[in-house]
């Protein structure tokens, strides 16, 4: 799975142009890293500045992208894996998010969630019962006579799907994840947006950058970009019907493909006028 990053010094140098409007997205090439586990990203650019990007994301957001990275590459079980997780980080954000609608502060949650944190029954319990509390009504759940031997058997039994399979059960994730999350950004935004904010990649990396800024006595260039993934906290695809990540599974994995072509980076000044 390759990120889409930004390079501080060549959009600085493009900011000082000041150009009318816009200018030419060829200016600015759009690098590519490999995902990793904190969010920061070093690389040198097409022009050679060395450079460092944060992502304003969220696990369940990369890994849920990760799962359809891998169908593309013809990475099965490694894809079955990845969406798993991705749905089992999605009821750890939906349980901190209703205890912060509480008036709950974070290190308690964090003390409480560490009692757990290594029990995936007793989450998905947890998860259940607060959204039974919240919304009246059970969540919609993989099927247990279907989905969750077919999971059981990829992760703990080594049996290997074919990609009809695979992209049927991302479809179940994907599915699981955005009706959960489409109800909790409606009833609860504020305390939603907040625990993305806290358990994301950018605040973690903030303070880690802040120790380096602290250690080294030198500032550092950070560029902070929003990966526009499927399942998204923050800019979700429900906000506009003709959003490119439209569809399911199927229709992502055409989009992810040509989005792995070249391309670059264009700056807006200004606002578009409308026609």
């Amino acid at each position: 799975m390759l990120l889409d990053l930004a390079c501080f010094d060549c959009v600085v140098k493009q900011v000082d142009k000041k150009e009318d409007k816009t200018f030419d997205g060829t200016s600015i090439p759009t690098p590519f890293e490999q995902v990793n586990n904190n969010g920061i990203y070093e690389f040198t650019c097409l022009k050679g500045h060395k450079s460092k990007t944060v992502i304003d994301n969220i696990n369940f957001e990369i890994l849920f992208e990760y799962g359809l990275n891998a169908i593309v590459d013809g990475y099965y079980r490694e894809s079955v894996s990845s969406l798993t997780s991705a749905m089992e980080r999605y009821f750890e954000f939906f349980i901190k998010t209703i205890l912060r609608s509480s008036k709950n502060d974070f290190d308690l949650i964090d003390k409480s969630w560490k009692k757990i944190s290594s029990q995936s029954e007793r989450q998905l319990g947890a998860y259940i019962m607060l959204y039974i509390q919240v919304f009246g009504e059970e969540p919609l759940l993989l099927k247990p006579n279907s989905e969750i031997p077919f999971r059981n058997g990829v992760i703990h039994k080594g049996y290997i799907p074919t990609k009809m399979e695979t992209i049927k059960f991302g479809n179940s994730v994907m599915k699981i994840i955005e009706e959960s999350l489409l109800k909790l950004k409606g009833k609860h935004q504020n305390e939603c947006f907040e625990t993305f904010e806290y358990y994301g990649y950018k605040k973690k990396a903030k303070e880690d950058i802040e120790k380096l800024e602290k250690k080294t006595g030198r500032g550092q260039n950070i560029m902070f970009v929003n990966i526009m993934t499927t399942i998204d906290v923050k800019n979700g695809r429900e906000k506009n019907p003709k959003d490119g990540r439209k569809g399911l599974v199927e229709k992502r994995i055409s989009n992810i493909i040509e989005r792995r072509e070249p391309r670059s980076l264009i700056l807006l000044k200004d606002t578009p006028k409308t026609k």
